[in-house]
């Protein structure tokens, strides 16, 4: 049942091989899927089709409703954030989901809602993150705080959080980026 709490749609998250992907389908799955019969199944941590590693091509292609950004947002480790697409509902909340490149290639995919019209904060769609992470990628590194609450996975070549601010302004996050390698040395 988490997907519906979650609402989306079922898949695992990849990081694209030298090979071309196979074709896709251009909808983006992350509204809640149709009633079925069948068990739910987990939460799709990236829009159908999308893949790290892919170029803005491809994920133009993937995601057609996706928007160029006329102010690109700028992360660590060089990366860009060059594309939106909004809304996109994900644990009960709606947010904007935006596609990070680092030189020609996705690299992160952050979604980001406000979630100070909720009246517990966002804290329930930061469980459902959190149970999520927990029965996709194993226990979780965490951090919580009055400042908010954090909870981070390291799964094959990918690096997944999930975060929770709830003042100034309450938001909830669900990241997925490809894993930079690092080592203790350079914590």
């Amino acid at each position: 049942m988490l997907a519906w709490t979650l609402c989306v749609a079922p898949a695992q998250a990849q990081v694209r091989a030298s090979a071309p992907p196979q074709a896709q389908p251009a909808a983006l799955a992350m509204a809640a899927p149709p009633p079925s019969p069948t068990p739910a199944a987990p939460l799709q941590p990236l829009p159908a089709g999308v893949e790290l590693g892919m170029g803005a091509d491809a994920l133009r292609e993937a995601v057609p409703g996706a928007a160029r950004v006329s102010r690109p947002q700028r992360v660590a480790g060089g990366l860009t954030g060059l594309w939106r697409l909004e809304p996109v509902v994900i644990a009960g909340v709606s947010g904007a989901q935006t596609f990070f490149f680092g030189g020609r290639e996705l690299r992160r995919v952050e979604f980001v809602a406000d979630a100070s019209d909720q009246a517990d904060g966002g804290a329930a769609a930061f469980g459902a993150m959190l149970a999520f992470g927990r029965s996709t990628y194993g226990l979780e590194t965490a951090a919580n705080d009055p400042s908010g609450s954090y909870a981070a996975w390291t799964h094959g070549g990918l690096e997944v959080y999930a975060q929770r601010v709830p003042a100034p302004r309450a938001t909830v996050r669900w990241v997925i980026k490809q894993s930079e390698g690092k080592d203790a040395s350079e914590l």
